[in-house]
């Protein structure tokens, strides 16, 4: 077993006793680029570590020294060494520096259980910089070698300003290891990324008019590319993209080009990552040509919605054509939105706004939403209760993840809460029961594992009820004993003779609010709606069709009954 401990800045002991063989900080011995040899058998422990790097301490080491002679990326590793080390890198040459890399087992190379590191900071020339080699464990010591890599020259096409000249289709090989981070130039607009690391050049001339792609395929890193129209560092921003290509590759496709129209390519990594890469430019084929409209295209902008109200759609959606639909939450009602498909073919997410803060720009995530389904999973589920206090017309965005490996998916749309005119009450108020109050529906809601929440509240503490249900309303009701019967035959009764999942029976608590007794509700109070209807009426509630319920309930001797509510599914 590995057990770490890390000691306080004021008990590092670096510098006391004698060094030998590079074992302090004080006294490191003097590295050079390339294969530097290490024997850590006669050294001692140096307790010395700042916490921000591999948490082991109080082991045999040895220290090295290492000034650059260029800036950027360098290698350090342990590769081949005959026991298990710790790798770290410090900023400057005296003990006490920040540790800027730290590593265990990075070479994923062992002799017997024996792991070396590898690190790679970057480095700035000129500047020294400790190198510390521990051992993992309190008998791991040996030999070993200590390879330093620096960076190659930098690539001409390193800035905007010395972009490579490229035109047509085609592949262009790239290494980015010894690039700099571009800073006047990274970025530009809320479709570009201003955080693309060790990046370099390209200045592209289209060589006929058509539609293409720019995408790093193939490259050997996690890439990031920004598209910007014109040449050098004047060039507008198009577009930027990290994953979309998959296998953390870039992909971005632009059209309606013109011959000789020119474009600058951005390219570089994420966070840290660099290497050898490739630049594609291929002829773009729209991905949703294969996939035939829906009933609701065009319909890919916030300017340009569909409207849409509760219901079940089969519908499709491309990385380039988003949907947008237009819909309203009326005052006091809960709209249930659930996205459902599968990620076999591209990741779905779904954002709902309030209709003046509408987003074009996929990648804005979840930002001015009144709700944000954004998983990297199967199904978005989006939920909203308007409490403005009158009805809020919205806009909803299904889109595929912009940096989703495809283009295209189909899905289902299922809508409940939208353009009904909050809960339709009949029979209101009710007739009033021994408590002075009346029992009502109007908490009951779009919620819950069934199709809809009954919620009963005002009634007398300790005395049973259930819900009842019909598809004819009538109001006013018919009197029985205390109540109003507001529902026409057949009447259809949730209770324990209707079936499994079909048991309403609950109980009022002090508060006069229905407790669920027999786990038909997911919140513990009133009941949740199946599908299923009680026989009779029997069936099935299907999309579209209006149901009306009411709750029975005794009150001592007598029974009264609640309001009713018309719900359309």
């Amino acid at each position: 077993m590995k057990f770490t401990h890390l000691l306080p800045a004021s008990l590092l002991l670096c510098g006391v006793g004698l060094a030998q063989n590079g074992d302090d900080c004080s006294a490191p011995i003097m590295a050079m680029t390339g294969a530097n040899a290490f024997d850590t058998t006669a050294n001692t422990d140096s307790f010395y570590h700042d916490g921000s790097c591999v948490g082991r301490d109080g082991f045999t080491d040895v220290w090295f020294v290492y000034t650059a002679s260029a800036t950027g990326v360098h290698t350090f590793d342990t590769c081949g060494a005959d026991h298990d080390t710790v790798l770290r890198v410090f900023d400057g040459s005296a003990c006490g520096g920040f540790c800027l890399a730290g590593n265990d087992d990075a070479c994923a190379t062992s002799v017997g259980n024996n792991f070396a590191s590898r690190v790679q900071p970057a480095l700035t020339s000129g500047q020294s910089y400790l190198v510390q080699i521990e051992g993992w464990g309190a008998g791991d010591i040996g030999t070993g070698t200590l390879t330093i890599t620096q960076p190659a020259p930098p690539a001409g096409n390193d800035d905007c300003s010395t972009a490579t000249a490229i035109n047509g289709v085609g592949t262009w090989a790239f290494d980015t290891t010894s690039a700099s981070t571009s800073t006047a130039f990274n970025g530009g607009s809320s479709f570009c990324y201003s955080d693309i690391n060790l990046d370099l050049f390209y200045e592209w001339t289209a060589p006929a008019a058509g539609d293409y792609e720019f995408d790093t395929i193939g490259s050997s890193f996690d890439t990031k590319m920004n598209l910007h129209a014109g040449a050098g560092c004047t060039a507008t921003c198009v577009a930027g993209d990290d994953d979309s290509g998959g296998a953390l590759t870039s992909k971005i496709a632009v059209t309606g080009v013109n011959a000789g129209d020119v474009f600058l390519v951005q390219v570089g990594g994420f966070g840290t990552s660099s290497g050898q890469g490739q630049l594609n430019v291929t002829t773009y084929v729209d991905p949703c040509a294969v996939n035939p409209p829906d009933q609701f295209a065009p319909n890919h902008s916030c300017s340009a919605p569909a409207a849409i109200g509760d219901g079940l759609y089969s519908l499709n959606v491309c990385k380039n054509e988003p949907d947008y639909f237009a819909l309203t939450i009326p005052a006091g009602g809960t709209v249930d939105i659930n996205v459902i498909f599968s990620t076999a073919t591209a990741d779905l997410d779904a954002m709902l706004y309030e209709a003046g803060f509408c987003e074009d720009d996929q990648g804005s995530g979840c930002n001015n939403t009144l709700a944000c389904g954004f998983s990297g999973s199967d199904n978005e589920t989006l939920q909203y209760t308007n409490l403005s206090g009158s009805d809020l017309d919205c806009l909803l965005r299904v889109h595929v993840w912009p940096n989703a490996g495809g283009d295209s998916n189909t899905y289902d749309l299922d809508i409940i809460g939208a353009g009904v005119s909050g809960p339709s009450l009949f029979c209101d108020p009710a007739n009033a029961n021994s408590t002075g109050n009346s029992v009502t529906l109007a908490s009951s809601d779009f919620s819950g594992s069934g199709v809809y929440h009954i919620e009963a509240e005002g009634g007398p503490v300790d005395q049973f009820g259930m819900v009842i249900v019909s598809a004819t309303a009538i109001d006013p009701g018919i009197p029985v004993s205390d109540g109003a019967l507001c529902l026409g035959a057949p009447i259809g009764r949730y209770s324990t003779s209707a079936g499994p999942g079909l048991n309403s029976i609950g109980r009022f608590d002090a508060a006069g609010v229905l407790q669920n007794l027999f786990g038909t509700s997911t919140t513990g109070t009133g009941f949740d709606v199946p599908a299923v209807l009680p026989s009779p009426p029997g069936g099935v509630i299907a999309t579209g069709a209006t149901w009306h319920f009411q709750l029975w309930y005794r009150d001592g001797s007598n029974s009264n009954f609640s309001n009713g509510i018309s719900v359309t599914f």
